[in-house]
């Protein structure tokens, strides 16, 4: 397994620094062992992670120019773990309510000694909790209370409750295409731009959405 992470690794990040670069491989090596017993992260196919999960991470931090970041729903920490490996000056808060992801988050910040990274365990959509940081990031909005909602509608409810948060500035969206079918009537009440990432792996068109508070 180890070696199938580092060579995809090297692949996909040859750019990088190569500090960075071993965050990113310790990191991973991390996230598949605890996935292995602990269902953390959407597939068990490494290289599928890396190519599609870890460098859209990578592509999404390009656009963050904001000094500090909370990642909401965190799971197993894609992809806030890796904009605080690739922006070690940017302080980035990792929040979730399971403590199995809470677990596995402490202990990817310690053993990477990543002093920039904040891990919380809290419930996003509990009103009493607010975010203080200055922007926001979803990757994943599995939540009851959203469950049946279609895209937009929950779109607009993750908006909503950001915004009560008065720090926050802008809410970073890492999706799908249904970003792009959105109603006229959402993009008169949220200024957003819509990012298309240019994936050299996959086929299937991936966004990032920028919604200015």
């Amino acid at each position: 397994m180890a070696n199938k992470i580092a060579v995809t690794v090297d692949e996909v990040f040859s750019k990088l620094p190569l500090e960075q670069v071993s965050l990113i491989k310790n990191y991973l090596t991390l996230l598949f062992k605890w996935h292995a017993t602990n269902n953390i992260v959407s597939s068990s196919d490494e290289e599928y992670v890396i190519k599609r999960e870890i460098f859209d991470s990578s592509i999404l931090s390009k656009f963050i120019s904001v000094s500090s970041i909370t990642d909401v729903g965190s799971g197993g920490g894609i992809p806030g773990m890796i904009l605080a490996i690739l922006n070690p000056n940017k302080k980035v808060t990792l929040i979730d309510r399971k403590s199995t992801f809470i677990d596995f988050l402490e202990i990817v910040k310690s053993e990477l000694k990543l002093a920039n990274v904040v891990v919380e365990k809290q419930d996003f959509f509990d009103n009493k909790y607010s975010i203080n940081s200055e922007c926001t990031l979803f990757k994943n909005f599995s939540n009851k209370k959203i469950a049946k909602m279609d895209f937009e509608n929950k779109l607009k409810y993750l908006i909503e409750t950001v915004k009560k948060s008065k720090s926050v500035s802008k809410v970073y969206i890492l999706t799908g295409t249904p970003v792009l079918q959105l109603s006229k009537q959402f993009h008169e009440d949220y200024k957003m731009n819509v990012n298309k990432i240019a994936s050299p792996y996959f086929d299937t068109s991936r966004f990032i959405a920028e919604v200015f508070l």
